[in-house]
């Protein structure tokens, strides 16, 4: 009976002291899982922390929204530009644009990326270019929204499509006229006086096809070097008295006075061929259209940090509908008149585009039948001395 009561309690010990070591093994692992399920809390907050700051540093407009395309997240530059975004809006809802919200969320169920442009309101109607990353953290579907502002480019090229259909149309218009002339000058029928007439009006054609091709390719020289020409320096004062004295025999003829006033040296950050470019375009168009017995005045003058060059007359002036679009590429107030004096309808243009490169500003004033006035006003170089 001992023996026995013996037995059962050495068992009794062997269970407890096994019970012991799983509770004590149990423990551990509840323990170690804790841990575990701690440190995977600390991980997740890290990395949200971490996709946040990435997310906030990014310098375009970007959004993280979920596997409904609502927004989880606007980054700063995001809600700059759209300060009205915010947690749980579906895209739709924050933009109104249904190609937008139909993109995204089809990138999201197909798990594929998405390239596209759309019109979207923020300071007006504004073009953007749309670029959506979808991506899954665990069982969970997000994407990654970037859109970046294209307006400029779209406006750029639609000015660019313009441009090309307006040179195609200038060029067009003389090459016809040239064409016909030519052909009529084969008729061995045609009487000596007619044909003299009828070479001279080619002749003039051609200059005009000159003059015009010049022009378009000097703008476009202009846009294709952005920035100030390195080291560049003219006298603007010397570019009007010396294109004054060459547009002399046209004022002559036009029956213009030509008058240049100056105030010493006027240099300034433009090449001698702007400097020139500038003074004669602006010349040539008083000495054309300012009619007979008018005045031309080209005053060159240092303002400030500023060299400003007036070109006025006394003339027939420009009605009022036709002042604010003078520095249009090819606009014409008298389209007619313009084609026979020769005029190629980018002189003014040209002008503003120099002004406006190097800082500066064009402006035109005018009163019917009391004279035009182009103010242009350009930034002086630091070493304005011209050394």
């Amino acid at each position: 009976m001992t023996i026995a009561l013996l037995t059962v309690a050495v068992g009794a010990l062997v269970v407890a002291a096994v019970l012991g070591v799983a509770a004590r093994r149990a423990a551990r692992e509840a323990s170690a899982a804790r841990s575990e399920a701690a440190a995977a809390v600390a991980a997740a907050a890290v990395a949200e922390g971490r996709r946040h700051q990435l997310l906030e540093g990014l310098p375009f407009t970007t959004l993280r929204v979920d596997r409904d395309a609502r927004v989880v997240e606007a980054n700063r530059a995001a809600l700059g530009r759209f300060p009205f975004l915010d947690r749980g809006m579906g895209v739709l809802e924050s933009f109104s644009e249904h190609e937008l919200a139909g993109r995204v969320q089809s990138a999201l169920d197909g798990m594929t990326a998405e390239r596209f442009e759309v019109r979207l309101f923020a300071d007006g109607r504004r073009t953007y270019r749309v670029a959506v990353e979808p991506y899954e953290v665990g069982d969970t579907r997000e994407a990654l929204v970037f859109l970046t502002d294209a307006s400029e480019a779209a406006d750029y090229q639609e000015l660019r499509s313009q441009f090309v259909a307006n040179v195609s149309h200038e060029l067009r218009t003389p090459l016809t006229g040239l064409r016909a002339l030519l052909e009529a000058l084969d008729d061995p029928a045609m009487d000596e006086g007619t044909r003299r007439d009828f070479v001279g009006r080619a002749s003039r054609e051609t200059a005009r096809l000159e003059a015009l091709i010049a022009d378009i390719l000097f703008l476009s020289e202009l846009e294709a070097t952005q920035g100030m020409p390195s080291g560049a320096r003219s006298d603007l004062a010397v570019a009007a008295a010396a294109t004054a004295q060459e547009l002399a025999p046209a004022a002559a003829e036009q029956r213009v006075r030509l008058v240049v006033d100056g105030d010493g040296e006027a240099w300034t950050p433009l090449t001698e061929r702007m400097s020139r470019t500038v003074v004669r375009n602006l010349l040539e168009n008083a000495v054309k259209y300012a009619g007979h017995g008018a005045t031309a005045r080209a005053t060159v003058r240092r303002r400030g940090d500023d060299v400003v060059l007036t070109v006025s007359d006394d003339g027939a002036g420009i009605p009022e509908m036709h002042l604010p679009h003078v520095f249009e590429r090819f606009y014409r107030a008298d389209p007619s008149r313009s084609k026979r004096m020769g005029g190629t309808g980018l002189g003014m243009s040209i002008v503003k585009h120099i002004a406006e490169r190097f800082g500066g500003t064009a402006e035109a004033t005018s009163r019917e039948g009391f004279g035009t006035t182009v103010t242009i006003t350009i930034p002086a170089p630091e070493d304005a001395d011209g050394r």
